[in-house]
């Protein structure tokens, strides 16, 4: 899978006129939510002044007080975990990748074993059955990366199934990928969070860049009970995380109610986004749980039609794992200006 970032950027120097991402599926985050935390320029310039703690035990604090974890490590976002922990993976065995998934993920692992993810359009869940049955089938399976809630098809698996397949196959390595899982209304009803307190053959990553919008300030942590997670942070970060980025992390964990809000706020933009290219019957829908719109046409090549009005939709027909004819994934934001340009522009589609 190839760099749909990089695709983007493209898109937007070259189009020859005005167009808008939302192919991406990190939040854009509304000013009228306050999200984020008021700082002065004088605050800026005191943080950018100040070496990192490279302990991060403010940070530490929070998160543990927040998530109730231990054993918490960092990476410049989650991206820069994945590479790390691919880098060790790649020596103990063959990396085991369940598709679709993020293309940093498949980038770095090297040569690996597939498994494709089975799942029904009215359904917002995966079918765990089809993961099982590759792991009851294989003795070479050493590591397994999941994402979930899975950002290329919007669909998460029941956490129950999770728990079971993890616990019954104890000699497997899996890294469960949650960085979009703040999306979900009640996810802790689905992130394996605590689970990975308890088992040693269970790391889960969170990224602070989708749901609160801070993909430039590279934050993301991983955690677990698993001793391979003293061997990746013997590598350590790319980067250190900046004294303002960890600023802005502790600041927003302290603000739980906005989590729901901003949650509440991108399903409703979403429903109303749904029931206007409803309108079209050459759309179909496949379900999602998460901030994105999944849809096709047997008819049209919507990512072309979208890019004629100024719209940046993520292109999946040509994903590998994905079966639907001219798919598209577009990024629902809280934000009433991104909102707003995105009714506009699909309006005139519709019409």
């Amino acid at each position: 899978m190839s760099n749909y970032l990089k695709k983007a950027k493209e898109l937007q120097c070259f189009s020859g006129f005005d167009v808008k991402d939302y192919s991406l599926s990190n939040n854009n985050i509304s000013d009228e939510l306050g999200t984020l935390p008021a700082i002065t320029l004088e605050k800026v310039l005191e943080l950018a002044s100040i070496y990192p703690d490279y302990k991060y035990e403010k940070l530490t604090d929070a998160l543990q007080k927040n998530f109730n974890i231990e054993n918490i490590i960092y990476g410049s976002g989650s991206e820069d975990l994945i590479v790390r922990i691919n880098l060790i993976l790649k020596q103990i065995g063959p990396i085991c990748i369940l598709y679709p998934n993020f293309y940093r993920i498949m980038e770095t692992a090297g040569p690996h074993i597939k498994i494709f993810a089975e799942y029904n359009k009215q359904s917002q869940f995966i079918d765990i059955e089809t993961v099982k049955k590759h792991l009851d089938g294989s003795n070479k399976i050493r590591s397994l990366w999941i994402t979930n809630p899975n950002p290329m098809i919007g669909k998460v698996f029941y956490k129950n199934d999770l728990i079971k397949m993890i616990k019954d196959h104890y000699n497997i390595l899996f890294i469960i990928d949650e960085s979009a899982i703040d999306f979900i209304k009640n996810s802790e009803s689905f992130s394996l969070l605590d689970l990975s307190q308890q088992v040693e053959n269970l790391i889960v990553l969170r990224s602070f860049s989708k749901l609160f919008g801070l993909a430039g300030l590279r934050i993301g942590f991983a955690t677990g009970k698993s001793r391979f997670l003293r061997d990746v942070n013997k590598i350590g970060p790319t980067f250190p995380l900046s004294t303002i980025a960890e600023y802005f992390a502790i600041n927003i964990l302290a603000k739980k109610e906005l989590v729901s809000q901003i949650c509440e706020k991108i399903e409703k933009n979403k429903n109303i986004i749904r029931r206007l290219l409803e309108k079209n019957p050459n759309i179909y829908f496949s379900e999602s749980i998460t901030n994105c719109l999944f849809f096709g046409s047997n008819q049209l090549d919507i990512f072309e039609e979208f890019l004629k009005l100024g719209i940046i939709s993520l292109k999946l027909n040509e994903t590998e794992g994905i079966k639907e004819k001219n798919f598209v994934r577009i990024t629902i934001h809280s934000s009433e200006k991104s909102f707003n340009n995105l009714f506009i522009s699909l309006s005139k589609f519709i019409n």
